[in-house]
């Protein structure tokens, strides 16, 4: 982006990581940099040195436990957990063994070893194409960072203190330094690197406070007191509005902050439209300790339970009853609604253990998914076992990600009933029962739905995939990210397809992927037929309010109107009329507001 000159109303797009609108000025935190020297130390000095690592990692360890409870207490248990992940890694025997080794084969002093150890494991994480591992690298930096000030006596370089209700900007914010800050003080966060799966991305929802982070060179730009305007709902920056601009953007925050006021009552009420036709809004979670969230917005269970993180906070695969204990604890918490366990959906990039580890050019259309857990029925049939002894109270699904064919199919059910009997052998309880699900996201899988339908329970369209596979379009690829649509013919008309097929069959469909979310297509969802909306739990009471603000003969209408439409701008523009002639006090709100800047 060129550099405007000063003072002139600036635009920066960024990635939306937490909804709302903030106006006020900007309080910078500069990036914090530590300077770290070698020092050679006598022989007799080596025990000393290992020592005062010690004391080092037992202070972090006390700091980041005080840190842990004061989230607990400001923002939740699931934010809080967090911190386990900087507590495993400073009990990392292998970092601790490694560091130890080079103080005393290099004589060198400790600051030097943890720095030179941690930068290891920090730059392969942040190298990985993996949104997930490369946001894991902030807690790698997090930690080495608080050890060695410790180490060093040093405080943080910036002042963490309470500020006036000011719009954080900084080029990166760690988990620890996001939740030092009075909440109370703080309006926004505006910082340069992260993802939405970025702790400032969760934690900021945590706080319920606006985000936009991605921003590239953007804390470049500001200084202290500078005037922003952050729009974390469309993942927009205004530097320096102009009268106008913040006229425009007070009118639209007055208007938001009543929206959410009015989407209160929403969360007990169904997803009914006006006309009686209902739909079932869950969740998807990623973790146990999201639960909470699920039940607060009021989902009616977990329609995407992602069982990555299992698998990526080990060193090795996780054994059975560890994998049994996370999925019953979720299992337990929605009773009696259901969650849907997705099993592994691994890629070559996530790929990471042992005699494991690979390097694909293209890990997408690799070795990956449904595809691994074939290939290593042992381990696909401990991820079973565990699923299905979480079963017992009859409200688990089994769902299987990445299916390209009938044959993936039967031989993943085979091994489903082969889980079966070792557990009917072991005298272990579990649903014998349980439906069988696939997820929709590869488009082979759309055209032999037909087929796919007579041998399962149920689909769920994953669209992240699907749009990706469809339209040939890499969503992380800046170049051509304007070509990833929800809206593309041929995208609507796979999904229509889908849940014609599944009904005609007696099966159900369900959504669970980013287009669950996007307001503008909801009442087309709606008018399909779909039976199921799975999304982050905090955008459920939103959907909700549009579902329950329509018609379903009306959206059917709408449905059947832009199946016909052969381009992608035909099709959003018939959407967004719709909710402007229907929706009009929801559309000042969840319509895009690109004519504000």
């Amino acid at each position: 982006m060129v550099q405007e000159k000063a003072k002139q109303e600036t635009k920066f797009v960024g990635i939306a990581a937490s909804p709302g609108i903030a106006i006020g000025q900007a309080v910078v935190l500069r990036r914090e940099i530590i300077d770290v020297n070698h020092r050679t130390i006598k022989k007799n000095e080596i025990e000393d040195e290992i020592k005062r690592f010690g004391k080092a990692l037992k202070s972090a360890q006390g700091e980041l436990s005080d840190i842990k409870k004061r989230v607990l207490y400001k923002i939740g248990e699931k934010d809080a957990k967090l911190f386990d992940a900087h507590l495993l890694i400073l009990d990392d025997q292998i970092i601790i063994d490694q560091t130890e080794q080079k103080i005393r084969a290099e004589r060198c002093n400790a600051e030097w070893a943890y720095f030179d150890i941690m930068k290891t494991f920090h730059d392969s994480l942040f190298k990985s194409e993996d949104e997930y591992l490369k946001e894991r690298a902030v807690d790698i930096l997090d930690v080495k960072r608080r050890v060695i000030r410790n180490l060093m006596g040093d405080k943080p370089c910036f002042d963490l203190s309470s500020r006036s209700l000011r719009i954080v900007v900084s080029h990166q914010l760690t988990p620890s330094q996001t939740v030092l800050l009075d909440r109370n003080a703080i309006l926004a966060f505006a910082v340069n690197l992260g993802g939405r799966t970025s702790h400032v991305a969760i934690l900021s929802k945590g706080l319920e406070k606006p985000a936009v982070v991605g921003l590239k060179d953007f804390a470049g730009h500001v200084e202290n007191g500078d005037r922003l305007i952050v729009d974390g709902t469309n993942g927009i920056v205004i530097l320096h509005p102009v009268k106008k601009t913040l006229l425009n953007y007070r009118k639209l925050q007055e208007k938001h902050q009543k929206f959410l006021h009015d989407l209160l009552p929403v969360k007990k009420l169904p997803a009914k439209t006006l006309d009686g036709h209902t739909l079932q809004l869950a969740a998807n979670i990623e973790l146990p300790s999201e639960i909470g969230s699920v039940k607060q917005y009021g989902a009616k269970g977990v329609g995407l339970f992602r069982t990555e993180y299992i698998y990526l906070s080990r060193e090795e695969f996780p054994a059975e009853d560890d994998q049994f204990k996370e999925y019953k604890k979720v299992a337990d918490e929605v009773y009696p609604n259901s969650v849907i366990i997705r099993t592994f959906d691994l890629g070559g990039d996530r790929l990471l253990i042992g005699d494991l580890k690979i390097d694909e050019q293209n890990p997408f259309l690799g070795w990956r998914s449904i595809r691994i857990s074939l290939d290593l029925p042992e381990l696909f049939i401990t991820q079973l076992k565990a699923i299905l002894r979480s079963s017992y109270r009859q409200n688990v699904r089994i769902m299987f990600p990445m299916i390209s064919s009938v044959d993936e199919v039967l031989r993943s059910k085979e091994l489903v009933q082969k889980a079966m009997e070792q557990l009917k052998q072991e005298g272990k309880e579990f649903d014998p029962h349980i439906e069988i699900g696939i997820m929709v996201e590869i488009p082979s899988t759309v055209l032999i739905a037909d087929h796919l339908a007579k041998i399962v329970d149920f689909f769920s369209i994953g669209t992240n995939d699907l749009i990706q596979y469809t339209l040939a379009v890499d969503r992380g690829n800046e170049r051509i990210a304007s070509l990833y649509t929800n809206y593309h013919p041929a995208i609507l008309k796979f999904i229509k397809q889908t849940v014609d097929v599944a009904h005609q069959n007696n099966i159900w469909t369900g959504l669970c992927g980013e287009m669950a979310t996007d307001s503008i297509i909801v009442p087309f969802l709606v008018g399909i037929g779909i039976d199921e909306l799975s999304m982050t739990p905090a955008a459920i009471p939103e959907v909700k309010k549009m579902i329950r603000s329509i018609r379903f003969n009306s959206a059917k209408r709408l449905a059947d109107e832009v199946l016909q439409f052969p381009r992608t701008e035909q099709v959003k523009n018939e959407l967004v009329l719709f909710i402007k002639k229907n929706l009009p006090q929801i559309a000042e709100v969840v319509l895009p507001r690109e004519e504000i800047v």
